[in-house]
């Protein structure tokens, strides 16, 4: 959980429906219902794709400064999601251009292999995913033992066929081969890999490379298609920890060192001194819930502009109840930028519930926006008279 009030740089690219709607956005090819379609789909089957049964909801601070932005439960942190996979991404391809610029890619490739044998059914897509990164393992190693071969970044794409009902594996890999071992290499993948595909064109643009293997691994707009066996199958994958993503060679180093020691062992202590402080100074007494919380200060993207927000998270009746609290004798605590909705008489407040007050919010803090917008235009302009006669009264001194 986000600790409230901390800044963050988030980028909220895979939202619920709710979130869409919101936001005036209809494509149905738009990530963000693509997710949401994914997610109702693992409902129906018995999954629950949420990190939270609470709902959340965005208060605008810029463009249209209180406007509020349903965007539902949190879905799980996994690459099953695009969102997700963004943030875990991203760093990837950043650090491979990064080590590209520095070291260079003379020599690599991009290479793909595929399955040995018959393709896996749903029920043993967890066995065959093992056996075939097993078998990787093994034929890399003897390649590195008998050539110049040195793996630099490895990708598994698990792919369903919907003509045979199954999986076909396949990965894509980066590796440095040398111009006189590369025949030899080539031979040996084709006897021991059933499909490959091993162009002899060069890397042009390591960053491009990266973001197509990376972003294979789970197309959301292929998988909202597929039926529900390969779904549960799928996300069995996610929540078993399976390494889709694998770095090697020159380029692990590479980002190994990045970090000196002295940085690992100042982060550990800076770690444990966080997990010491907040057991020392924990609040004894019982939780009281006094409304929605505050998660975090956000940046979004809304209808394509970046933006800065507050995330809420919208508290449920069952915590109230849990703290033997009515929620309409619960005191008002919202942060300051929500500031509006304790302007109105205390026996409004105590009639209406915080969700309804919300849906005026826009209205009330808009007001607000355009009177100290008045009033700040007077004040520059008595700034400005001021400074002119200070000015002249200066020049007649001198």
């Amino acid at each position: 959980m986000i600790a409230a009030g901390a800044e963050n740089e988030q980028q909220f690219s895979l939202l619920p429906e709710g979130f869409m709607r919101s936001a005036g956005v209809n494509d149905q090819t738009n990530p963000c219902r693509q997710a949401a379609a994914l997610a109702q789909r693992l409902e129906a089957i018995g999954i629950n794709p949420y990190q939270s049964e609470k709902e959340r909801y965005l208060v605008a601070l810029q463009d249209s400064p209180g406007e509020i932005i349903e965007i539902g439960r949190p879905l799980r942190g996994t690459r099953f999601f695009a969102s997700h996979a963004v943030r875990k991404n991203r760093p990837v391809v950043e650090d491979f251009k990064e080590f590209a610029a520095q070291d260079g890619l003379k020599d690599c490739v991009l290479w793909g292999i595929g399955l040995t044998g018959a393709k896996a059914d749903a029920a043993d897509l967890h066995a065959a995913m093992q056996e075939f990164n097993g078998r990787i393992n093994i034929e890399f190693s003897e390649l590195r033992k008998r050539f110049a071969f040195e793996l630099l970044l490895l990708v598994v794409h698990p792919r369903f066929d919907p003509v045979s009902g199954l999986f076909d594996l396949h990965a894509h890999f980066v590796a440095r081969v040398s111009p006189e071992s590369r025949e030899a290499v080539r031979r040996r993948l084709t006897t021991k890999f059933s499909k490959i595909d091993l162009p002899e064109s060069p890397i042009r643009r390591a960053a491009a490379v990266a973001t197509y293997m990376l972003w294979g691994i789970f197309r959301n707009n292929v998988m909202i298609t597929w039926p529900d066996h390969a779904l549960r199958a799928v996300w069995g994958l996610t929540q078993s920890r399976f390494r889709f993503v694998r770095s090697g060679g020159a380029f692990a180093r590479w980002k190994t060192s990045r970090r000196c020691p002295e940085e690992k062992i100042k982060l550990t202590l800076d770690k444990g001194r966080r997990e010491q402080n907040r057991a020392e100074t924990a609040d004894p007494r019982h939780v009281v819930f006094t409304g929605d919380r505050l998660l975090s200060k956000v940046i979004v993207k809304v209808r394509g502009v970046r933006i800065a927000a507050l995330l809420f998270e919208a508290t449920k009746n069952e915590d109230f109840e849990a703290s033997a609290i009515n929620p309409s004798e619960a005191e008002p605590m919202y942060s300051s930028a929500t500031i509006f909705v304790t302007q109105e008489s205390r026996g409004e407040v105590d009639d209406a519930s915080y969700s309804s007050v919300r849906q005026n919010a826009g209205r009330i803090w808009n007001g607000l926006r355009t009177r100290l917008s008045r009033f700040g235009e007077v004040i520059r302009s008595g700034g400005t008279k001021i400074g002119g006669f200070a000015r002249s009264a200066l020049r007649r001194l001198l």
